[in-house]
């Protein structure tokens, strides 16, 4: 379970977050971290939250965000919320490292999946995307069904390997939570 002031990294994905507020501290009305990404750093596929606003604070550099088609480039002090079912994108293309509050309302169990992702990305178990093999992904989309899409395949069949393929995983020994390694 993440800790408050707990610092996950993912290499893959060129960034890393401490954790200011857990959802046990705020008893699920939010999640939020400090996030760090370096110049370059891709960040997580395009996807949406059916229920959960996500709020950027950039407080430095420049934050890239694409959010329902539309790009934009928020600088230290600019603020933007996503809101639920908003297909969404950020990344860090400028030159220098970029530093940005992230919060998730409500929180749900969000810091479990990143923990979950990060983890995976540091034992070496996802590929140059930053995705683990398909029966540990199952995996995780059952621990964490509905509360995030990727856009691209159809959601029904997003539900079905979460539902049918990720129960088989579990079944067999993945896991939908792995706690990131203490240090």
């Amino acid at each position: 379970m993440a800790q408050t002031n707990q610092v996950i990294e993912n290499k893959t994905f060129g960034d890393k977050a401490k954790f200011l507020i857990t959802a046990e501290d705020s008893n699920g009305e939010l999640l939020k971290a400090e996030l760090w990404c370096k110049p370059g750093g891709e960040g997580p596929p395009l996807h949406y939250h059916p229920v959960q606003s996500e709020y950027f604070e950039v407080v430095k550099g420049e934050l890239s965000l694409i959010c329902n088609g539309e790009k934009m480039v928020l600088k230290a002090g600019e603020k933007f919320t996503v809101k639920p079912n908003n297909a969404h994108k950020f990344w860090n293309e400028g030159s220098e490292d970029l530093i940005a509050v992230v919060e998730l309302r409500p929180a749900l169990k969000t810091e479990f999946f990143l923990e979950t992702m990060y983890s995976l990305d540091v034992q070496g178990k996802t590929n140059k995307k930053g995705l683990p093999n398909t029966l540990q992904f199952a995996a995780i989309l059952n621990e964490y069904y509905g509360e995030l899409f990727i856009v691209g395949p159809p959601i029904p069949a997003q539900k079905i390997m979460a539902k049918v393929v990720g129960g088989f995983a579990k079944l067999i020994g993945y896991k939908g939570y792995i706690p990131f390694p203490k240090n």
